[in-house]
């Protein structure tokens, strides 16, 4: 069986996802056969595995840091939220129903064995697996229920560090409470904490540790600085919130949709000198860009009224009577044509009618299409990417595909400036990327045109190694993973 460590954190979004690809990195680096593990996910960033399972992107890009292909049992189950009441349940990778939070925590149990097997699985071919706890180590309400914290490194025998977010504030009160909280068997299990992001001089936290090992009886492992512009995929879109803008003179706004989904589909496209990409909760008043981009959706019809009673619909026309692009990608594809209708009730049901920008239908269906895909878009370059949706869409006119797959057949339209397609990932392929912006550019009379880019994943991965390496005390994490 292998060793583990699992990472806790005092709430949601303290650094619990990145931490365990930092450390996935840094094992992967000393040559240790290490895998991430998190027993369930709540998230909308979702990735393909080679099998055409679906795990939660947090997952993949720990497995891409241990330098392993991401597989099926590393996020057993992902719960996806289509609406405020419903969540679609993927289990092991494929849709296991769509169903309320007191049913799926009903079936508790059964969740909880089905996580053990995964572990286990892992357990039996890696050396190292470095577990994922979610939100809060200490819900109380939800103790009964949790199957991804505490009670899951009970289960396996894994003790486990606390991280908490200084960035946010209050971290001597969410430190402190979080070990007043735990009771004696807990407090056996999580051996220590860690403070992340800290900004500016560490010297204006002296003493900050030590009172905190003091009040909680665990040691620190150290102090972690705030990491400006890391590039790696994120979970869910609380991580939009630090996304700033960069300067310059090609304007892209991307829709930040209620529930947008796989946002990581613009990573590459940010890193590009001189496009600014903004997400946009609402439209400003005579706000230009170039291109505005609709992304995936895990709710279509409901995103798609939010987006026309936002009033996107402006926006979107606007930018075209300027001579500018609409790019519609996954959900926003649907959402782009006439009519997008959910008869078997895969999101909320009923039908709605689409912005009516591309001369097609949508039928969202039970059976989720999961697949790695490359084709030939309509520019020429090659696009390789991925599908993850529950639509069927169908052209009602002859109009050009967006690319045209492998296999032969059609995905997306193109018609003048309105671009849709169910590939997502995109951006991370250069030469469409240039060819896309260039057309862009073109057509808006800029005189700005896409420079060569460098996107990698492995420089961030090792970037953020780093950092880890020098502030926090790894030799004794390694001795706490055993």
């Amino acid at each position: 069986m292998s060793r583990s460590l699992m990472i806790v954190g005092t709430a949601s979004h303290v650094g619990k996802s990145i931490l365990v690809t930092a450390l996935c990195r840094i094992l992967y680096q000393d040559g240790v056969h290490a895998a991430p593990f998190k027993s369930q996910n709540m998230a909308l960033n979702s990735y393909v595995c080679r099998d055409g399972s679906e795990i939660g992107r947090a997952q993949a890009a720990q497995a891409e840091a241990a330098g392993i292909e991401p597989e099926g049992d590393m996020n057993p189950i992902l719960l996806k939220p289509t609406s405020d009441r419903r969540i679609q349940v993927v289990l092991h990778g494929r849709v296991h129903g769509t169903m309320t939070a007191a049913e799926y925590y009903e079936q508790k149990s059964f969740f909880f064995e089905e996580s053990l097997r995964s572990f286990n699985r892992l357990a039996s071919k890696f050396d190292v697996i470095l577990l994922e706890g979610a939100g809060s180590a200490v819900e109380v309400n939800l103790k009964d229920r949790d199957i991804v914290n505490l009670p899951f490194a009970k289960a396996v025998g894994s003790r486990a560090l606390l991280v908490a977010d200084i960035d946010r504030g209050g971290v001597f009160a969410s430190v402190a409470g979080t070990f007043a909280l735990l009771d004696e068997e807990e407090r056996g299990i999580v051996r220590g904490f860690i403070i992340n992001r800290f900004r500016g001089d560490l010297s204006l936290f002296k003493g900050g540790p030590e009172f905190l090992e003091k009040h909680t009886g665990r040691p620190c492992f150290g102090v972690l600085p705030y990491i400006e512009s890391l590039r790696i995929d994120q979970e869910d879109s609380v991580g939009l919130d630090d996304r700033r803008a960069q300067a310059g003179s090609f304007r892209a706004g991307v829709i930040r949709l209620p529930h947008i989904s796989n946002y990581t589909d613009f990573n590459a496209l940010e890193c590009v000198p001189g496009v600014a990409v903004e997400f946009l909760s609402e439209p400003a008043a005579n706000q230009l860009v170039d291109m505005v981009i609709i992304p995936g959706t895990k709710n279509t019809i409901g995103d798609m009224r939010w987006l026309i009673d936002h009033g996107f619909r402006k926006l979107l026309l606007d930018t075209l009577e300027r001579g500018g692009w609409v790019l519609g990608i996954c959900g926003g594809y649907q959402m782009l044509g006439r009519q997008v209708s959910d008869p078997f009730n895969a999101e909320d049901g009923g039908t709605a009618d689409g912005l009516r920008l591309l001369p097609v239908d949508t039928e969202l269906e039970l059976t989720k299409v999961t697949v790695r895909s490359k084709g030939t878009s309509f520019l020429g370059p090659v696009v390789a990417g991925y599908e993850i949706h529950m639509g069927r869409t169908v052209q009602l006119e002859p109009v050009d595909a967006f690319l045209t797959k492998e296999d032969g057949c059609a995905d997306g339209a193109v018609l003048g400036h309105i671009a849709g397609t169910y590939f997502h990932g995109l951006f991370d392929n250069p030469d469409f990327t240039a060819k896309f912006l260039t057309m862009v550019a073109e057509d808006r009379k800029l005189e700005w045109r896409p420079s060569a880019f460098h996107h990698s994943k492995d420089d961030e991965y090792g970037r953020l190694a780093a950092v880890v390496r020098e502030h926090l005390d790894v030799k004794r994490i390694y001795e706490l993973v055993g």
